[in-house]
């Protein structure tokens, strides 16, 4: 059984924590405090904890719930920054009106870590045995270039992953990535009047 009061007081206290990435605002504290938080909550549960420096105040927790066996290991993920607060008058209150809990990263996706530590606890409470790990993975930095899962794609191996990011209650079995490209393209300049004898680069980029 989930602890409902748990999960929710646990993502208040994480829309509380200011973990705005640092690369989109200048007052971004990035994820070394809530990542402190999370890690000890994880702790708590007598979970071992990486804690994973990736950058001055950007980190990535691992928690894992060692498996039994030699059974298939699975990855639950979600990540700790969030966009700016640029408008809002209360982004840190996680207040709850009419239901609702209100606050930077309340939806994106502060929800989702509170959802993965209420699952930690219930797997303590319980303890549960399973034939293979469970890996509780936050990251650093989705918001801005994924440093985090960067990271944990390179060091971490699992059979499968849940990411936690917000679908509308629908489950999403992939999502498309991105990548960054540079091209150069090289022309030749020419008088407006003898363009024929010029080269326009920006026309060499659709080739």
């Amino acid at each position: 059984m989930i602890d409902k009061q748990f999960t929710l007081n646990t993502l208040q206290q994480l829309v509380q924590i200011n973990s705005i990435n640092p690369s989109l605002a200048k007052n971004g504290k990035g994820e070394a405090e809530i990542g402190q938080f999370i890690a000890s909550i994880f702790q708590s549960f007598n979970m071992p904890v990486a804690i994973e420096e990736l950058a001055p105040g950007r980190v990535n927790i691992t928690a894992t719930w060692t498996g039994k066996g030699s059974g298939k290991s699975l990855l639950l993920n979600a990540h700790m920054d969030t966009v700016g607060t640029a408008g809002m008058k209360a982004p840190f209150s996680a207040e709850i009106k009419d239901g609702k809990l209100y606050g930077r990263g309340a939806y994106d996706m502060k929800a989702s870590i509170a959802a993965i530590v209420a699952v930690a606890k219930a797997i303590h409470d319980q303890q549960l045995q399973f034939k293979g790990d469970i890996i509780f993975s936050l990251v650093a930095d989705e918001e801005y270039e994924s440093i985090g899962a960067q990271a944990i794609a390179k060091n971490i191996k699992a059979d499968a992953a849940i990411v936690t990011e917000p679908s509308n209650l629908q489950i999403c079995l992939a999502h498309r990535g991105f990548a960054v490209f540079k091209a150069t393209t090289f022309g030749k300049t020419a008088h407006g009047g003898n363009h024929h004898i010029g080269k326009d680069a920006n026309m060499h980029m659709g080739l």
